[in-house]
């Protein structure tokens, strides 16, 4: 099933465990980086008080359906980098790349529905070690959702 926000329940259970005072699980850097991409990808700008640059154009361009395909990919491309660029400091020689497609979904009985899917790459290197970071993610488009891995 798919959802907008994963990681609520994970909240959730890491702010129960620090009432209690127990120490939480750490993630490795990768991990950590990703879920922060993920929330770039899933915030829309002005969203984070006082960072209203923070985010993706994705919000923006949703329900856009007259925008051509490689426009709406350029710019949500142009805008996660921008964004990742000056709020994920861990990694250096960004990129993206964002690829729109039309999927038919057959989950109503009745109908089949045209769902737009945008598959998001980004690849970078880690500052500390130089290692390579690779993530991605699909979401749906109208109504936006994450595809569970």
């Amino acid at each position: 099933r798919s959802t907008l926000f994963p990681y609520t329940t994970l909240f959730r259970s890491a702010l129960a465990q620090l009432f209690q005072g127990r120490q939480l699980a750490r993630c490795s850097t990768q991990e950590s980086i990703a879920q922060h991409i993920m929330m770039i990808v899933t915030s829309h700008y002005g969203e984070v008080v006082s960072r209203e640059d923070y985010g993706s154009a994705i919000w923006e361009l949703e329900f856009h359906q007259l925008v051509r395909a490689d426009v709406w990919e350029d710019e949500v491309s142009a805008s996660l980098l921008a964004t990742i660029n000056k709020y994920e400091p861990r990694l250096k020689q960004i990129e993206v790349k964002v690829t729109l497609s039309e999927i038919e979904d057959y989950s109503h009985h009745s109908k089949v529905h045209i769902r737009r899917k945008a598959d998001i790459t980004v690849k970078g290197q880690l500052v500390t070690n130089q290692l390579p970071f690779y993530f991605t993610t699909a979401i749906y488009i109208s109504p936006l959702s994450q595809q569970q891995a």
